[in-house]
């Protein structure tokens, strides 16, 4: 199951907040599948292959420790343990572990970058009442 991943990393209130912000369904990209396009989405998506174009996803993008995208993510939570070439527009939060790499600029209302990570951008704060990343909703 997804989750129980999560739980050797978690505490049961961050694993809360984490099933909260991840929302009813995730899309994901298995390792070893490659896709090229555009993706538009309401709920959370986890990659852990490679995709190349650009994301749009009302929730929170996980790009796994083996994932990889060529492309630009706007998004509420961006969470990237693989590598990212390209921009980030976050209305919350982005963060890059200590795996992950990411060349590309990123624009949110909190940036955490962990030591050990690699990064070669721009970082900007976003003010929280006037965050240009916000995500709208698709219906």
């Amino acid at each position: 199951m997804f989750f129980n991943f999560f739980k050797k990393m978690f505490s049961k209130e961050d694993e809360k907040n984490l099933r909260e912000q991840i929302g009813p369904a995730v899309t994901v990209i298995a390792p070893g599948t490659e896709i090229k396009g555009t993706i538009k989405g309401r709920d959370t998506m986890r990659v852990s292959g490679y995709f190349e174009g650009n994301i749009n996803c009302a929730r929170m993008v996980w790009i796994d420790h083996s994932g990889r995208i060529d492309g630009n993510i706007h998004a509420s939570r961006i969470i990237n343990e693989g590598e990212l070439n390209g921009n980030i527009d976050s209305a919350e939060k982005v963060e890059i572990r200590s795996s992950g790499r990411m060349i590309g600029n990123i624009n949110a209302s909190k940036i955490i970058i962990a030591q050990g990570c690699f990064f070669d951008g721009e970082a900007h704060i976003l003010e929280k009442d006037n965050p240009t990343g916000s995500v709208e909703g698709h219906g």
